[in-house]
């Protein structure tokens, strides 16, 4: 019995491999180059459930490591893009089922410790999502403890980029995403600053990690919260952040991704303001030294509350050299679908942060039933910004691959 199940396990194992052999991957760049960015395709049917497998190009007939994306309603095979694919070519590929992942290709690997998650690719930190409450640095300003952000963020050499509780401003983490100006239940809410006391952002759960050849990353759950500590808390909104680092070398790849929705039957009103949103705190330090450079070559002296597709945010890392001091940034391009794209940016006068504020065209609402969806892709790179490769990225983030199957 044990071997005739054997005999039609290997049969059906052999026909798979018989029609994942006829099916060709096809990617076509269309008219824009693509260099080191990730690909993505519809699973097609022959992969037995949970099994390993590789792509081969077809034109070197090198392995391609790829990887299943199961975090959305339609799981995808994902691989980065092995060499560059310029403008109107095209590139195939085959399916080949492996017994497992070969231990010498590196991984992005995401863990939970310290109170946060860590994702790094090998050995090298890309950034960190903070689990637990850290406290405030003022024991006399207990409020302005926080949990639900991203921090720290690293360049490619291990410099930390962001800034957490810094001493000018104790409300600025990271990367963070909370609103100033808002009504929930016709009564002022501010989620942005604590010392207002009357709204706060927290980490709820985590919902899912991820470890693999191509990228790591996590899904996690945070409540913006009216009135904490009083008689009427009460949540305002639910947001999910999926975070995801993909396998590169020469910069870090993030693409993030925030869902809000209503957590009651009343809208969230965000009132028109100068600032509020998805926003980032630069590495301290970068009030002298630092600034900003968005796609439209405008800067923190002529920027602010442009519509750029992309902001990068730069300034002066330790140099080995004593001598001379490197540069590193993170550029944050903003997806083309985000609502009232190409949105506002608040670039501040003299500290390092910005934000994207769509709030800064008029006060909008968040409804029940209708979340809103932000994207955005983190460049995050050694030496000065360079348009044209972050022009890429806002290219292949906006308009991506064509990948079709063919049998």
């Amino acid at each position: 019995m044990t071997r005739l199940l054997n005999t039609v396990l290997f049969g059906l194992l052999l026909i798979s491999c018989q029609l994942l052999q006829a099916i060709t991957i096809k990617i076509e760049a269309g008219q824009y180059d693509r260099v080191g960015v990730p690909v993505r395709c519809p699973i097609p049917e022959g992969i037995p459930q949970n099994h390993p497998f590789i792509l081969i190009a077809n034109d070197t007939n090198e392995r391609v490591p790829a990887q299943i994306d199961k975090s959305s309603d339609k799981p995808m095979i994902t691989w980065m893009l092995e060499q560059p694919l310029y403008s109107g070519q095209s590139r195939s590929y085959r399916i080949v089922l492996v017994d497992g992942i070969p231990k010498r290709i590196q991984l992005v690997t995401t863990e939970e410790a310290e109170g946060a998650i860590k994702v790094r690719i090998g050995e090298k930190p890309v950034l960190e999502y903070n689990v637990d409450i850290r406290p405030s640095p003022d024991p006399n300003q207990p409020f302005y403890e926080r949990s639900g952000f991203i921090h720290p963020v690293y360049d490619t050499a291990g410099n930390v980029l962001t800034d957490d509780f810094p001493p000018d401003h104790y409300h600025q983490h990271g990367i963070m995403f909370p609103y100033k100006k808002t009504l929930f239940r016709n009564e002022f809410v501010n989620f942005w600053e604590q010392s207002a006391k009357l709204g706060d952002v927290f980490h709820s759960e985590v919902t899912g990690t991820v470890t693999g050849p191509v990228f790591g990353g996590f899904i996690t759950r945070l409540n913006h919260v009216a009135f904490p500590k009083t008689d009427k808390q009460a949540t305002a909104l639910k947001e999910a952040w999926k975070v995801q680092v993909y396998k590169s070398e020469d910069v870090f790849l993030v693409d993030f991704t925030s869902r809000q929705q209503c957590a009651t039957d009343h809208p969230l009103i965000v009132q028109e303001n100068h600032y509020g949103g998805f926003a980032i705190r630069g590495r301290r330090g970068w009030n002298d030294g630092g600034d900003f450079l968005t796609s439209e070559e405008k800067s923190r002296s002529n920027g602010n509350h442009t519509r750029p597709n992309w902001v990068d945010i730069h300034g002066p890392v330790p140099s080995e050299n004593p001598i001379s001091a490197t540069h590193s940034g993170i550029a944050i391009i903003c997806h083309p679908e985000n609502f009232r794209a190409p949105q506002p940016v608040r670039l501040h006068p003299s500290m390092p942060y910005f934000c994207f504020s769509p709030m800064v065209l008029g006060e909008f609402r968040i409804e029940p039933n209708k979340p809103l969806i932000s994207r955005y892709r983190l460049v995050i790179h050694q030496d000065k910004a360079k348009p044209d490769e972050i022009n890429r990225f806002y290219n292949d983030f906006a308009h991506p691959i064509k990948v079709t199957l063919e049998n």
